[in-house]
């Protein structure tokens, strides 16, 4: 009996410490290694910046696999409770490192070299669960510098669309063109930004050209222009609609005529144009 528990007891020395204790006692260590394999590592290409600028994120990071691992290396079980903190982390510095111009291939490099640091360092016993679970960590990282930078991406377009023209193509004959995809609040806001120029100018009509709008453009087009109609209760300004597909203009015109608003659609924006001068006398000025 007593040979049994020594032979226990030599099987669990034998197996090395306890995960949280080696990560606790060495983080400092772990960090300063990690420093010098992620600033050598071959996975990174660009280099845009110093290992060193992001110590504070993996020093965050071993901090949480440290809390994570109390339950030794079997209760890293990607997606459980003890890793929603770790992997919180990992989502965080992957929309970081996309904020900061970096590549996936960045992210991917500094778990690698973290994973491979505290797998030289722990017990044998707690290979496969590290390695399961930094994979997992590489892929909450790398989705959310994905989702990152498609949602700076989409906020770029978006400032670029706001910025389509809004002009007074002749006196008193104020237009918008529509392009691309806009979201709906982009429509509502470009579409505000055209009421007020026609009310400026006191302007007849306004011409809204939807030629360039995507498929996708058109379907926000509802909305935006629901927005749009909450200003123009009563008035006397009429909408003409040109370029716009069919499914879209009977839209337009259907709304328009829900809220009382005068509206007609032209297949051709020259022909919008046409109509806003007659409506705005320029014609009758010129004949006289």
């Amino acid at each position: 009996m007593a040979g049994a528990r020594l032979a226990c007891y030599a099987a669990t020395v034998s197996e090395g410490p306890e995960l949280a204790d080696v990560l606790r006692e060495r983080s400092s260590e772990i960090l300063a290694a990690w420093l010098a394999r992620f600033e050598r590592s071959l996975l990174r290409f660009r280099r845009t910046t110093k290992a060193a600028t992001h110590t504070s994120q993996v020093a965050s990071l071993i901090e949480a696999l440290t809390e994570a691992a109390h339950g030794g290396g079997a209760a890293l079980q990607p997606g459980s409770d003890a890793t929603r903190e770790l992997e919180r982390s990992a989502a965080f510095l992957g929309a970081q490192f996309a904020s900061e111009g970096a590549t996936g291939f960045d992210v991917a490099a500094l778990l690698h070299e973290l994973r491979e640091v505290v797998g030289g360092m722990t017990a044998a016993r707690d290979a496969t669960p590290l390695t399961r679970l930094f994979e997992w960590l590489t892929v909450v990282a790398l989705d959310a510098f994905a989702a990152a930078g498609l949602q700076s991406l989409r906020e770029q377009i978006s400032e670029q669309l706001e910025r389509s023209p809004v002009v007074e193509i002749l006196p008193k004959v104020p237009a918008v063109m529509l392009v691309g995809t806009p979201t709906w609040s982009v429509i509502d806001s470009l579409l505000s930004r055209a009421w007020m120029l026609a009310v400026g100018l006191s302007a007849p009509c306004l011409i809204i050209d939807c030629g360039g709008l995507t498929e996708a453009g058109e379907k926000n087009f509802e909305r935006g222009y629901r927005g749009f109609l909450t200003q123009t209760q009563s008035s006397p300004l009429q909408v003409l609609l040109a370029n716009g597909r069919r499914p879209l203009r009977e839209l337009a015109e259907r709304l328009s005529g829900e809220n009382g608003l005068s509206f007609q659609h032209f297949d051709r924006f020259d022909s919008a144009v046409a109509h806003a001068l007659e409506r705005a006398g320029y014609l009758l000025m010129r004949r006289s």
